[in-house]
């Protein structure tokens, strides 16, 4: 195994926190970490008692929990402890019943009924289905620029696109309603395959009237607001931590915890640091050749099969860099990239793979299997074809690369560079902050190409070909009209027919227009108390911690 410069200078860190704390322990305190008892997140001390706190790392500071807007990967992480939607997504992407005790769709599949299990608000207050309707308005009374995933109400329930920015006392003829208190109907306007899934989104959890207003999110930073998961929050302080209280009337014989303490953590070799000194029990933002290198065949290293994409995507509408407006110059681009030698230099064992299509292993359905493997290659190694698409540059081309600055975006760009420069590539890098990147990226469209990566918002293979979509983009910057019609077309068949269109879509987008280059896909590798049990993983790289145990 590899062990970089960074590793080692790690390992001196540690061991002389390890010293000081030998030399200046003479009964003192002990490690925090929730317990009442011992070091957790793998250290020697044997528990004396069984520890109730569970106490988290987030990799940066969540937006406000406000289920509509929070789009994150770093507030799912609090949110999924907090409320309890229709359905979760669990391990190997399984859509899991939680407030939903059971449903019917009728034969045209176009309306859903679901029963509610009875579930209870952290103030005492019964879950009704008119909690699960208001959720839906409140979202939709942001309107899609500031609800990322309202597309998963507006693009199928009936009623809702001409309600997108819409006040709620005027959305009546919505297809979303309470038929009494435990039943909740929803009414499509076409099918949806993987609707089910959607409905594991924060744009259909359960929000009350009297506690969210209608267009404001700041209502989520009081602690005393209720919720309706098995645990609610006691303190939140984004900046910081957020400390979650058990939701004493939600009971579960799967809930042994009092309290889960998810503390904010943007530095991963803090993070690394602080799980082996004990302070906290599970690291959810590490480095992943670095957590390989100190765990790897330990049980306090977590690796899960995640469904995650890592691509460039290529700023060709806009086209600030006329050259990539060029489709020979995108394809030459693609061509240049050795993926098998970009994962190499990753180093973190089978945590990554090269990727060869937009949509990553993960997706599958019982007509083909998984969806890339059906799907096959669109792009691979060939720089000779690659500088053969590139003749008509004989001075070469200059592109600017920009990406949030971390390592392993760090080691990406550094190979990139090196292997296009052979196929006459310039690569230019710029990096920003992760929040002015995103800004850029997402809305401003300010870049010529841009680092990407994308964990699976739903189990379907259009959680990834819709990015490309004209409507879904924010600044729209990929993609064309014939691929947007490719992709219309596609969804209205069901079955196998879909599933064909869609490969004939994804081939498209990658193979002949070269709007996008895939380069890896990856699990999700993160840090555990080895004493613990109980998690949720889930695709999206995401986990529930309210039925997490510790063994003694």
């Amino acid at each position: 195994m590899k062990r970089s410069k960074k590793f080692m200078a790690l390992l001196l860190a540690l061991v002389l926190v390890f010293s000081l704390a030998a030399c200046g322990s003479q009964g003192g305190e002990t490690p925090t970490g929730g317990g009442t008892d011992t070091p957790s997140g793998g250290g020697d001390t044997p528990a004396t008692a069984t520890k109730t706190e569970f106490v988290y790392a987030l990799g940066g500071s969540p937006n406000y929990l406000d289920p509509a807007i929070a789009s994150d990967s770093i507030g799912s992480y609090v949110l999924n402890q907090i409320y309890l939607p229709l359905f979760i997504l669990g391990d190997g992407g399984a859509v899991l019943n939680a407030a939903c005790k059971d449903y019917t769709v009728d034969e045209d599949g176009l309306v859903y009924t679901f029963t509610l299990n009875d579930t209870y608000w952290s103030d005492g207050q019964k879950v009704t289905a008119e909690d699960f309707v208001y959720g839906v308005k409140h979202a939709l009374a942001f309107g899609s620029v500031d609800a990322q995933y309202l597309t998963f109400v507006t693009d199928f329930v009936a009623g809702s696109p001409e309600l997108d920015g819409a006040k709620i006392a005027d959305m009546d003829g919505l297809g979303v309603v309470a038929l009494d208190d435990s039943t909740l109907q929803i009414t499509l306007y076409q099918p949806c395959e993987y609707f089910l899934s959607l409905l594991c989104s924060g744009v259909y959890f359960p929000l009350r009237s009297d506690v969210a207003p209608e267009g404001d999110y700041t209502w989520a930073d009081d602690p005393n607001a209720p919720t309706n998961g098995y645990f609610h929050p006691t303190s939140i302080d984004r900046a910081d931590r957020v400390v979650m209280d058990r939701n004493t009337y939600n009971e579960s014989d799967k809930v042994s915890l009092e309290r889960l303490t998810a503390r904010v953590m943007e530095d991963m070799d803090a993070e690394i640091m602080a799980f082996r000194t004990g302070e906290i029990d599970y690291a959810t933002s590490v480095e992943a050749p670095v957590a390989v290198s100190m765990f790897g065949g330990t049980d306090s290293l977590d690796i899960y099969d995640s469904t995650i994409n890592y691509y460039v995507q290529f700023n060709s509408v806009m086209a600030p860099n006329p050259v990539l407006a060029d489709v020979n110059v995108r394809r030459a681009f693609m061509l240049a990239i050795n993926r098998e030698e970009l994962v190499e230099a990753l180093d973190a064992g089978d945590a990554y793979y090269p990727l060869y299509g937009f949509v990553p292993n993960g997706l599958s359905s019982p007509t083909e299997g998984d969806f890339r493997d059906a799907g096959g290659d669109y792009c691979g190694y060939d720089p000779d074809a690659a500088k053969e698409l590139l003749k008509d540059y004989p001075d070469g081309v200059t592109i600017e690369y920009y990406y949030n600055q971390n390592n392993m975006h760090d080691t990406v760009a550094s190979v990139m560079k090196r292997q296009l420069a052979e196929v006459g590539i310039t690569l230019d890098l710029k990096t920003a902050d992760v929040r002015v990147f995103f800004d850029d990226r997402d809305t401003q469209g300010n870049y010529e190409a841009a680092r990407g990566a994308m964990s699976a918002d739903y189990m379907d293979s259009m959680t990834y070909l819709a990015m490309g979509l004209s409507t879904w983009q924010a600044g729209y910057t990929w993609g064309d009209a014939t691929y947007d019609q490719m992709i219309a077309e596609a969804n209205t068949f069901t079955g196998q027919e879909r599933l064909t269109k869609l490969h004939e879509a994804e081939k498209y987008l990658v193979e002949t227009q070269g709007y996008v280059c895939p380069l890896f896909g990856y699990k999700t590798v993160c840090l555990k108390n080895p004493n613990s049990t109980g998690y949720i993983n889930n695709p999206q790289g995401n986990s529930f911690f309210y039925f997490v145990s510790f063994n003694g």
